[in-house]
């Protein structure tokens, strides 16, 4: 888009202001442009203009920003948006390195070892080149001022500050990102008193004032900057021990939903592009949401972290629903009966008792010991020992007593175990046990129910369950009609079900982009597991037929 430049005398810029007396769309500003494309939304500047519409984009994005008295700003489509479809893309306000991690270089953001350390701050860097990167002098001539950071022990506090001080020095750098940050809530009256607020004025407001010896920011402006990006920023990346979250202008104006319809992609190099594309079909009006959380997560976790994080109480038809909408990712089965479900009366109740129709209760307190004994178990198996696939069945075998076989320990337990369940150095599926494909298959049915109800449409975790399930359906399905346990019309119908799957596959992968060995595999896999059921289809059933059925 070709816009004049901003730097304008006061003359001009009254004469402007008078043509166009809206304010920007997305800051509230006095407009200064009017979009050349489809002649409706004015912006304040050319970068705010950008997140209406951009390079490689023929038509302006579908959305709009709403207001809802008691909520705030939304985001609404303003036409209808297909699956897959972009809904706009943005630049990051500032990125940095998550509180807590393993050393990563404060330029590109990778992780590294501390064997070079910047000559200025301490700070470890890939190299000299890094550490020269210009977008680092202001911050170091800050960090400067104070010792050292230390890397020795799991008690490192050094990456805290450095997102808070990116924020600052830009807001006093860049007015047109300051006035992106201006209207972003901070929620300082529910943070007062938390861990985090007294930990933040020890460890963040006391280092950039006393240890940088930085006077030009008062405590409340420093504080507004950590709330800001604890209620706002999103993770970008995370590689168990470390990785690095981002603030996003349009991200931090997207709402919650317990059931999304959204995807966001975040580009994990610079510039850090944020994508976001319709994660199913919607309608002109309509709100853009996502999800704050893992939308696997049960009512009994996830609530809680919403309240904790986002301090706000989600009352969704999901979270109203005990059954979670027929996701079953809250429920428990009864010890009592063995035969019922132990669900919480009443779902919005943080204390609400369970109660299974065979008039058996559990307290809040009991179930959730239960749920976070058991997910704190796949948190502790997942960092430490991932590929143990015999010790995750043996917590599948322990949890199946417990929990639904759609509960979100079940379907954590499935999300790691399925991509290494029945692989092996130079083995096929045929050098297991039937039984542990049979299981396989199982935790993929009932973490797929779960999936197609709650993260629907494009969504990552449905492609790759989709796969591992079929890869493993089809491998079952050639068993069962070697030895004539379906006949050519049956075996047909599940084979045109698998090759359907896999196209949806294909196609969420090619929206959502590949990140990994793993992915690339996902789509291989795909493409040649739709080819091998194609030629399952032309197989002549068990007595020699070669009559074309099709």
């Amino acid at each position: 888009m070709e816009i004049e430049q901003m730097e304008q005398d006061d003359a001009a810029q009254d004469t402007i202001e008078y043509k166009y007396k809206e304010k920007c769309f997305i800051c509230s500003y006095p407009a200064l442009f009017k979009c050349p494309k489809c002649e409706k939304v004015v912006f304040c500047s050319e970068e705010h203009g950008r997140l209406h519409c951009r390079e490689g984009f023929a038509e302006c994005f579908p959305y709009k920003v709403g207001y809802t008295e008691g909520v705030g700003r939304q985001l609404f489509t303003t036409q209808d948006v297909r699956s897959g479809e972009v809904i706009y893309v943005e630049d990051p306000i500032v990125v940095g390195p998550s509180q807590e991690c393993e050393p990563v270089c404060l330029s590109c953001l990778a992780a590294i070892d501390t064997s070079y350390l910047c000559s200025g701050c301490g700070y470890p860097f890939c190299d000299e080149d890094c550490a020269a990167d210009p977008a680092h002098s202001l911050e170091c001539k800050v960090l400067a001022n104070a010792p050292p950071p230390m890397f020795e022990d799991n008690t490192n506090l050094a990456y805290h500050p450095i997102l808070p001080l990116r924020l600052l020095l830009q807001q006093s750098q860049d007015m047109n990102k300051a006035r992106l940050v201006e209207s972003l809530m901070d929620h300082e009256e529910e943070r007062k008193g938390s861990e985090y607020w007294e930990f933040s004025q020890k460890h963040i407001v006391q280092f950039l004032q006393e240890s940088c010896k930085q006077s030009q920011w008062s405590s409340e402006e420093i504080m507004n900057a950590i709330g800001i990006l604890e209620v706002n920023a999103y993770e970008i990346k995370n590689i168990i021990l470390c990785g690095y979250r981002g603030l996003f202008p349009l991200a931090s104006l997207v709402s919650h939903r317990c059931v999304p319809n959204c995807r966001m992609i975040w580009n994990t190099e610079a510039p850090y592009q944020n994508k976001v594309v319709a994660a199913q079909d919607l309608k002109a009006g309509e709100e853009i949401a996502t999800s704050y959380l893992r939308p696997s997560m049960c009512s009994l976790v996830r609530r809680k972290s919403i309240k904790q994080g986002w301090y706000f109480d989600c009352e969704c038809a999901r979270c109203c629903d005990p059954t979670e909408l027929g996701s079953h990712a809250n429920t428990l089965l009864c010890p009592a009966c063995r035969a019922g479900h132990l669900l919480p009366l009443h779902p919005l109740d943080y204390d609400s008792v369970w109660l299974c129709k065979c008039g058996h209760q559990e307290t809040s307190q009991a179930v959730t010991e239960l749920v976070e004994g058991f997910l704190e178990e796949v948190k502790v198996l997942y960092e430490n020992d991932r590929y143990n696939a015999a010790q995750w069945l043996d917590m599948f075998d322990r949890a199946k007593v417990y929990f639904h076989p759609q509960h979100e320990v079940i379907s954590e337990i499935a999300k790691w175990v399925l991509p290494i369940l029945g692989r092996g150095h130079g083995k096929t599926l045929s050098d297991f046990p039937v039984s542990m494909i049979k299981t396989k298959v199982e935790l993929g049915i009932n973490y797929l129910a779960v999936l197609d109800i709650v993260e629907r449409g494009i969504s990552k975790f449905r492609a790759k369950t989709m796969y591992e399930l079929v890869d493993s359906q089809i491998y079952l399905a050639s068993l069962d009609f070697r030895d004539g346990k379906c006949d050519r019309a049956a075996i047909k119908l599940r084979i045109k079900e698998f090759i359907f799957k896999m196209d949806e596959v294909t196609n969420i992968m090619s929206v959502l982009g590949v990140n990994s060995g793993y992915e690339e595999m996902v789509v291989r896999g795909a493409a040649s597991l739709k080819m091998i059921s194609q030629r399952l289809l032309a197989v002549p059933d068990k007595f020699g037929s070669t009559k074309n059925e099709s």
